[in-house]
């Protein structure tokens, strides 16, 4: 055990002079000495209470921390030199046993080269009980650590680990009880009197024991959410909701306010409301509107607000989200349970569980308080399997080997030899990125302790096993798409214009998109001008996205992951989509070379829908819904005038109830004018507070890059 002198990097030392090799333990009595010795300061604003585990090295959901900035902090604390050095050069090897990067075979990396997938290099999003210590209490969690101790001999680090974990919530509560009876003794000010008093009575009793009315839980909870690291709230309204019915109405939303103001302020990931039962009961409480209710009236981006709904959702709740759509927030997002818990039970998950589903992260799916499900596990450009078909393996941009070699495309007689070549490519594509995200799941399990999330998410605890070595109940994966509609599109110009009218042949188009179009102006239109385009509600081009999607689907089904469940599918594709479009060659719909305009969700090119609201949908139906396990997001544009009226409303609600009653999976609703959008890319500073929907969550106009901005710009306004 070093003999360190400083009294810096608590969490460092602690985890270093633990002198077990278990990484639960070591990270537990890190966290147990930063929670003793972190300075403590309490939000006066907000009334709340929370730490980020301090230091150069650090612990969040997103694993072991080697952050920045030592040099600087020895430059400043010249004594401590050998000790801080001592730290950063003994925790560095365990925060790069985590780095994907350096684990990839050298054929991922090829893969990885080219631009067009990522595969596990992101830790994942959860939805832990953090509610839980609210409700039972810390030491009735350490109880529970100490029963399956009992049931599963040898595995004492493991349970010391998460015993310590918890061990750390519980005095962080007394400690800031200290610091807020201290600060009550200078303090005048009546309101900051009031909330100290407040923290000072709950933490007399809680974390340890539960806690007795909302404005505690949503202390407590704000305390062990924040030293998990800011990650997703979940079902906030179900879990909450026990402590918001016996609580003052004054004082239950003054305490709203201030969580919701505390997520805005840390850019909370996803919170989830209403719902449905195993057997299709509405779970729509008076907290539900409530957060519609100052989600309208904050239009705040953050959190990210998603809606769950179903068969038995009461008007009053379309309304009322409605309401708060039309603001312009982009919140909230709309799920439809009819879609997603048949997704869930194809992977195995029970009905009660799947009905308990939530989403983190930008959208996607997890169960509250039971899983790890990727989320997500990787995303790939779809199109590419149109390129390396034409270029039998090649990359149209790079020019490099990357694909399979399904023979000279100038030999295909049929569009179904074509199309068969299409699919092993996609196959293969398919087959890569899920034996990457296996690759590095096994690295997780093996180097990502998470302590916290062991006593927070069922299953770890009753098996002895860590959260990201299969200990949760189910343990899926999720591979996201980007770049479907362009995929459609391409393959339904070479089906029509060379194997069906012969217009060109094979040959012909090869040259052309080698030559990025250069010299064959007359094709170019041809093909970037075809009425053929996905969106648009045309059996000849549904027919082949409802095909390609459902076989990507239905494989990764198939397909086991490392964890102990199966991959999934979806289409969540945050900020990549520009990025994914540049990954691209040629392709025959007309994308030329570092053309990045491709769909960012399963919803057509931008521009490219020109038949309406109803023949978009209509395409976007031609798949099945119940197949993908992940977000599968449909993002829609509407002018504010017309949205913003009483005929808009009902239009929209049709609309919406039209496209779930059919099983679609999941829309969101852009509400703007196309003049605004404009200005305010020519003029940022007069639009602050635009907001639009990307990918799968919410961002202010002006903070997203040019290329997202000409996304969302050239997206079609839906009249409703």
């Amino acid at each position: 055990m070093y003999d360190f002198k400083t009294k810096r990097e608590p969490f460092g030392r602690g985890f270093l002079n633990c002198e077990s090799d278990n990484l639960t333990k070591k990270t537990g009595a890190g966290l147990l000495l930063a929670a003793k010795e972190a300075e403590l300061s309490i939000d006066l604003e907000l009334g709340l209470c929370y730490r980020d585990v301090p230091g150069k090295s650090s612990f969040n959901f997103c694993g072991l921390r080697l952050n920045s900035g030592y040099a600087s902090l020895i430059e400043k604390y010249p004594e401590e030199k050998e000790d801080l050095e001592y730290i950063e050069k003994n925790y560095r090897p365990y925060t790069e046993a985590q780095m994907a990067w350096h684990h990839y075979t050298d054929a991922h990396k090829v893969h990885l080269a080219e631009d067009y997938l990522w595969a596990g290099g992101w830790e994942g999003h959860a939805n832990p009980d953090h509610a839980d210590v609210c409700h039972f209490g810390t030491d009735a969690l350490l109880e529970k650590i100490e029963k399956y101790r009992g049931k599963n001999p040898g595995k004492d680090d493991f349970y010391d680990g998460c015993a310590m974990a918890i061990e750390s919530i519980a005095v962080l509560g007394r400690r800031y009880r200290e610091k807020a009876i201290e600060m009550l003794e200078s303090e005048t000010d009546p309101e900051n009197i009031e909330k100290l008093q407040k923290i000072a009575d709950t933490f007399e009793h809680a974390p340890m024991a539960p806690c007795r009315d909302f404005a505690e839980a949503v202390i407590v909870f704000t305390l062990v959410y924040h030293w998990d690291g800011v990650d997703s709230p979940g079902w906030f309204d179900q879990y909450m909701y026990d402590f918001w019915k016996v609580t003052d109405e004054e004082l239950r939303l003054k305490y709203l306010d201030s969580i919701w103001e505390y997520f805005h302020k840390t850019r909370s990931w996803n919170l989830c409301i209403s719902g449905s039962d195993e057997n299709w009961n509405d779970l729509t409480n008076d907290l539900t509107y409530a957060i519609l209710k100052i989600t309208k009236e904050k239009k705040y981006n953050t959190p990210n607000l998603t809606m769950r709904c179903h068969r038995n959702t009461p008007r009053e709740l379309y309304v009322a989200a409605y309401e708060a759509l039309a603001t312009g927030c982009g919140l909230p997002g709309l799920y439809n349970d009819e879609a997603v818990v048949p997704a869930l039970e194809r992977l195995g998950i029970p009905s009660p569980d799947a009905h308990m589903y939530v989403m983190n992260g930008c959208n996607q799916i997890d169960i509250q308080g039971k899983s790890h499900m990727g989320l997500e596990d990787g995303q790939f450009t779809v199109a590419k399997a149109v390129e390396f078909v034409l270029h039998n393996g090649f990359s149209g941009r790079t020019g490099a080997e990357i694909g399979l070699k399904t023979g000279d495309p100038t030999e295909f007689k049929t569009f179904d030899e074509f199309y068969a070549a299409f699919f092993k490519q996609l196959d293969n594509m398919l087959d890569v990125i899920t034996e990457m995200s296996n690759h590095v799941q096994r690295l997780h399990a093996e180097n990502f302790p998470e302590p916290i999330r062991c006593v927070l998410i069922d299953g770890c605890l009753e098996k002895g096993r860590e959260y990201k070595d299969r200990g949760p109940l189910y343990g899926n994966g999720q591979i996201l798409y980007q770049a479907f509609a362009e995929t459609v599109d391409s393959l339904v110009i070479i089906k029509k214009y060379i194997y069906e009218d012969k217009r060109y042949t094979m040959a012909e188009l090869v040259a052309a998109l080698k030559a990025d179009f250069e010299g064959y102006d007359e094709m170019y239109h041809t093909f970037k001008n075809c009425p053929l385009k996905y969106g648009n509600n045309i059996e000849y081009v549904d027919s082949i996205a409802g095909e390609v999607m459902d076989h990507m689907n239905n494989r990764l089904l198939s397909i086991p992951t490392y964890r102990g469940g199966h991959f999934s599918g979806g289409c969540s594709p945050f900020v990549g989509a520009p990025d994914h479009g540049a990954s691209l060659g040629t392709l025959p719909n007309g994308l030329k070379v570092k053309e990045c305009l491709i769909a960012d969700s399963i919803g057509a090119t931008p521009g490219s829908d020109t038949n309406g609201p109803t023949a978009l949908i209509n395409s976007c139906l031609a798949f099945d819904h119940t197949l993908p396990g992940s977000g599968f997001i449909l993002n829609l544009k509407f002018d504010s005038s017309i949205f913003n009226s009483e005929a808009g409303k009902t239009a929209f609600i049709a609309l919406w109830q039209n496209y779930f009653a059919r099983k679609g999976q999941m829309i969101t609703a852009t509400v703007v004018s196309h003049e605004e959008l404009l200005d305010a890319q020519k003029n940022p500073d007069a639009h602050r507070d635009l907001i639009v929907r990307v990918g799968g969550y919410c961002d202010h106009f002006v903070n997203i890059s040019k290329e997202l901005q000409d996304n969302v710009i050239a997206r079609s306004y839906l009249g409703v």
